[in-house]
């Protein structure tokens, strides 16, 4: 019978065997992988975490599987060796269509790739009018009447609400106009000024502006233009979009804030905006193209509700501020003091701002967010400074 050799014989083998086994692990690596915390999510704004299973380095990128602009974003593009908590960031789905990407890992040339995917938003109707209730986060309560009418307009590239609007067909300007924003809804390209009528209003209930207002007033968009470029950039020049605003106000400290909204809704998975005028205590008038008369607004305001499901503010994830500043000139830029709450500013307007936030968050934190302070929070006095 053979004899086994002595232990301290093995030791220089198995040794050996296990330093084999360690420079193989290193080489090959382990398996990559990619997944993703949830795989399908409703339509509003949020984020899930991404998982990267990997011992060398990596690089991750979102590939989206239609046409649409992009509309997510992740916090980690490159790496090496695993990852847990990458934050996939994702906008609402202000759309009727489900959306989806693909998260795509690549490791040593090798891709590896994980779907993700958000379902539509399925609170507007086919016609030309909206649901009933369209349930729209940016939308005020709906004021109609004999002289006030609710439209709006959808995007032109894409199955998405656009902004809407309150339409005034006696004093001729929109006592507001509604819209969500972020990077992707506003798009890219230039200004057109493609100077239109509305084709959703009447003709003779708009005024002609092809041309600006006589009486030294300029034609102030209430949805700025740089808002929406690419082909939407158009619907921002329809007549019923505009209000007779001095310039003095309009290319300077309104300019100014128009600006700062946008850096602001770069911040958000959304936010949701609702810029109008107060025609209350109003004196005078402009004239349009054909001689009809428009009220010049007395005052103009923003009511903005931010919202990013990924927030680290102590506040939380929403919070909402507004901004009311008389038709004169301000100079370059607003101050601070035109900063107010969302209920102060309802007790200046009347208009009751976002009546389906309670949808989204209970009745009492929606209370909570409107009556917030926001002189009182660095966040939006950073925002205005």
């Amino acid at each position: 019978m053979r004899a086994f050799p002595k232990i301290k014989h093995l030791f220089p083998v198995l040794l050996a065997a296990v330093m084999s086994l360690a420079l193989s692990c290193e080489k090959f690596g382990v398996t990559p992988d990619i997944s993703v915390s949830q795989k399908s999510v409703s339509s509003d704004a949020g984020h899930v975490t991404v998982s990267v299973t990997a011992s060398g380095k990596w690089q991750l990128a979102l590939i989206y599987m239609d046409d649409s602009a992009p509309w997510a974003s992740l916090t980690s593009t490159e790496g090496r060796g695993s990852k847990d908590g990458i934050i996939l960031r994702y906008t609402e789905n202000t759309s009727g269509q489900n959306r989806s990407l693909r998260v795509v890992l690549t490791v040593s040339d090798q891709d590896y790739a994980a779907t993700f995917s958000q379902t539509a938003y399925a609170a507007s109707s086919s016609g030309d009018e909206p649901a009933s209730d369209p349930k729209w986060l940016e939308l005020p309560a709906l004021q109609q009447n004999d002289a006030c009418h609710f439209y709006y307009h959808d995007m032109s590239d894409r199955d998405c609400r656009n902004y809407s609007f309150l339409w005034d067909r006696e004093n001729l300007v929109a006592h507001w106009v509604a819209y969500p924003l972020n990077r992707g809804l506003r798009g890219s390209g230039s200004r057109t000024n493609e100077w239109g009528y509305d084709p959703k209003v009447p003709r003779d209930e708009q005024p002609e502006l092809f041309s600006g207002f006589d009486g030294g007033y300029q034609r102030g968009h209430q949805l700025p233009s740089a808002d929406r470029y690419g082909g939407n950039n158009v619907s921002t020049f329809y007549f019923t979009n505009m209000t007779p605003q001095l310039g003095s106000l309009n290319t300077k400290a309104w300019e100014n804030l128009e600006g700062r909204v946008r850096e602001l809704s770069y911040t958000s998975d959304t936010l949701y905006v609702v810029t109008g005028c107060v025609l209350e205590g109003s004196t005078d008038k402009a004239y349009d193209n054909s001689g009809k008369a428009v009220t010049v607004p007395s005052g103009y305001f923003k009511a903005l509700l931010w919202y990013n499901g990924g927030s680290t503010y102590s506040f939380g994830k929403w919070t909402a501020a507004a901004i009311y500043c008389e038709h004169r000139s301000y100079g370059s830029s607003l101050g601070t003091d035109v900063l107010m709450s969302i209920d102060e500013l309802e007790e200046i307007t009347g208009i009751d701002f976002f009546v389906n936030l309670p949808d989204r968050v209970n009745l009492y934190e929606a209370q909570r967010i409107e009556a917030e302070d926001p002189v009182q929070n660095s966040f939006w006095t950073a925002f205005l400074n």
